[in-house]
This record gives structure tokens, C-alpha cells and sequence, in this order.
């Protein structure tokens, strides 16, 4: 059976955002992960914030939310903070949207300097939306980054890295109970 794993991405068509989902989604091609990726630009704004759920963009984000087993939130650090269309989207899915489901945060950065914006502004809504698990956190900043003649890409260490992010979530969306347990304080008892 394929897991079902959603990517709410923030970020413009050819930011380094998409860039960076679109490695990440490579990474999982031929898995028995199907993906789907919310590019939250193209969302209508002023549907999403004023929580139009009858909106044809919002409606669709929140219906493959729900089904989905995992969620990857893609992020540019803007200010020290993640993306407002992305506390958007948040805002508009349930109080507990996310229960029972794995989520990776990742970002894009112009220095390492903004790595804890994840963790301090992004993790905290994740978890207070009933998130199962949380991976670590990882941001690509400009650094991680080498320009060629076919546009930025990954450097090699900067491509172990969060492959390693990436293999952390993609074993936390396995339904073996020890696997379900992850993060979870409580001890889940045996029916």
C-alpha cells in the first residue's frame, strides 16, 4: 500500500524553495510514496485568509492534508520567520490537522543564522497541531547552494544531509506500532 505524503510548499515557481522540493520529491520517485505538492503561491491569498473553505485551491490543500500520512512543509526564511503563506495554510487546516501524521520541516535560508526559525516558529505550530512526529528540522542556506550553467544545485554535503532528513521521514510514515509510537510520550496500549 502506497503512503500518501503532501508537500505545502511556500515560494514562487523558480524560487530555490521549489528547487529544494523538487530535489526532495526526486528523492522519493520510485518509493511507494505517492506526492502531491501545494505550491502555496498559487493559492488565491485572500481566500486563504479569510478561510474560504469553499475556494477550489483551498479546498484541494485541505482534502489531500487530511488523506495524506505524511506532510512535508517547505519553507523560505523571510525575516526570521517562516513564510506567511505558509502560517496561511496552517491557520486554515484544523486545530489538529496534522494528528497521527509525519511531518518534515525544511527551508531555504540566506545563512545558517535563520536555522533555528524552524525550530522556534515553525515547530511549535506543527506540534500544536497534533503532529505524530516531527523530523528534524533542515535548511538549505545560500551556502548549500552552487550556481551552474543549468541554475543552482545542491552541494554534496548539503544533498546527504537532508537525504538522511528524508529517509527519517519516510520511515516515520511506516504503520509498524514502535513506528507509530515515535514522539509520542504515552505508551500506546495493546488493544
Amino acid at each position: 500500500m502506497s503512503k500518501k505524503v503532501v508537500i505545502l510548499a511556500g515560494g514562487g515557481g523558480s524560487s530555490k524553495t521549489s528547487l529544494l522540493v523538487a530535489w526532495i520529491a526526486s528523492q522519493m520517485a520510485g518509493s511507494d510514496i505517492e506526492i502531491e505538492n501545494v505550491r502555496l503561491a498559487d493559492l488565491d491569498c485572500r481566500a486563504l485568509g479569510s478561510f474560504d473553505l469553499a475556494d477550489p485551491g483551498v479546498a484541494r490543500m485541505l482534502a489531500l492534508v487530511n488523506a495524506a500520512h505524511g506532510v512535508i512543509v517547505a519553507t523560505p526564511i523571510y525575516k526570521a520567520s517562516f513564510a506567511g503563506v505558509v502560517k496561511l495554510a496552517l491557520d486554515v487546516l484544523p486545530q489538529f490537522g496534522l494528528a497521527g501524521k509525519a511531518v518534515l520541516p525544511v527551508a531555504t535560508a540566506g545563512s545558517l543564522a535563520h536555522a533555528l526559525a524552524l525550530d522556534y516558529a515553525l515547530r511549535p505550530v506543527l506540534q500544536s497541531m497534533g503532529a505524530r512526529y516531527i523530523v528534524q528540522s533542515t535548511v538549505a542556506s545560500e551556502a548549500d547552494w552552487v550556481a551552474n550553467e543549468m541554475g543552482p544545485s545542491l552541494l554534496a554535503h548539503t544533498q546527504a544531509m537532508l537525504s538522511r532528513a528524508v529517509e527519517h521521514f519516510a520511515f516515520a510514515l511506516d504503520s509498524r506500532v514502535e513506528v507509530l509510537q515515535l514522539g509520542s510520550p504515552r505508551v500506546l496500549m495493546e488493544p
